[in-house]
């Protein structure tokens, strides 16, 4: 049967292998290249203390160091879709044919005619092909945050939604689940096409949803609430307003995921208009604004601006939690298909 199962599967397999050679190949060679830049910036930084110093040869150093991820910025695009992207290939291409393509086309029956049981045949289809995705995947999200470790460290945020969803091990959870996905369709709808479609529909979906709605809550947030007075405001990083509402650039801990900073209100709750202090707002003709001075002249209404955000020991715990959540829904699609095919049988 599993010999069976290879032969099946063997020209997905094969094409699979191919593109995984020939970006490993693409990743190695652009990511040798980018490391050596990176420690060679670094090295240099070594006898000046900081590549952020005040003298000319360490902002120098400094300009080349935050040169470099806008040098691969637009490979770096490229390779997170690609990596991003793979569990939805999976699914519709090595998923949902599965099983799909065998109902279409009547071949199910050789196996099932034979010595062969209906639940061991679906059980090493579902184990020869799923490890082969999860794998494909691993390896995938293994080599990209490799590759990007230098970038990442450098823009120093880990939580934008294309960076989470596919670095360490979140992409192995989609993998697992897109696989089971287009599986159980490919069983429950009996055609390959349909099953590919909806497989790609659910993946856009949850690639939208889950970093807007999910992710955010799976663990308890920090919310910090700042005063607005000259003490507060002159640690502050920036201001913007408008007519209806203004906010300050508020500060949290390094590597914090920022989730939320509404603008600021007043102790009942509601919302300031920039309008409604012109004095506190002079025109400074395109001059940065003096946080401090307009922190003195609102001190007076008692005002306030909350944050809220992750911190940075959270990343592990959400990589592990959503991962976790993935692969319980592939196991309940799995056992779907179990079901499925003993009903069936009966």
């Amino acid at each position: 049967m599993i010999w069976l199962t290879w032969r099946q599967f063997r020209a997905q397999a094969l094409t699979g292998l191919a593109l995984l050679a020939a970006a490993a190949i693409v990743f190695l060679v652009t990511g040798l290249r980018m490391h050596q830049s990176y420690t060679a910036a670094l090295a240099a930084c070594a006898p000046l203390h900081a590549c952020d110093g005040a003298t000319p040869a360490a902002r120098a150093l400094g300009a080349q160091l935050s040169q470099l991820p806008r040098s691969y910025e637009p490979m770096l695009m490229l390779l997170q879709l690609l990596v991003i992207a793979v569990p939805a290939v999976i699914g519709i291409f090595w998923g949902a044919p599965l099983i799909g393509r065998e109902l279409e086309t009547g071949t199910h029956q050789i196996a099932w005619n034979q010595t062969v049981t209906r639940t061991r045949w679906l059980a090493v289809k579902l184990t020869v092909v799923g490890v082969t995705a999860i794998a494909t995947a691993a390896i995938l999200s293994w080599l990209l945050t490799w590759w990007a470790g230098p970038l990442d460290y450098l823009n120093g945020d880990r939580w934008a939604a294309m960076t989470f969803a596919s670095r360490n091990i979140v992409p192995l959870g989609y993998a697992a689940f897109t696989f089971a996905l287009g599986t159980t369709l490919g069983l429950l709808v009996r055609r390959t096409l349909p099953a590919m479609a909806i497989t790609l529909a659910v993946f856009i979906a949850i690639q939208i949803l889950v970093p807007a709605l999910i992710r955010p809550h799976l663990l308890p947030s920090t919310t910090t609430t700042f005063p607005i007075n000259q003490a507060s405001t002159s640690q502050f990083h920036d201001f913007r307003g408008t007519q209806t509402e203004f906010h300050f650039d508020l500060p949290v801990p390094r590597g914090a995921w920022l989730t939320s900073q509404p603008p600021v209100k007043n102790s009942a709750g509601q919302v300031v208009r920039i309008e409604s202090y012109p004095e506190c707002f002079p025109d400074s003709q395109g001059e940065a604004p003096d946080l401090s001075q307009i922190g003195a002249c609102l001190a007076k209404d008692n005002l306030h601006q909350t944050v809220t955000y992750h911190p940075a020991s959270h990343y592990w715990l959400l990589q592990w939690m959503e991962t976790g959540i993935f692969l319980v829904l592939a196991g309940a699609l799995a056992g779907t298909c179990f079901w499925w095919i003993r009903r069936r049988q009966n």
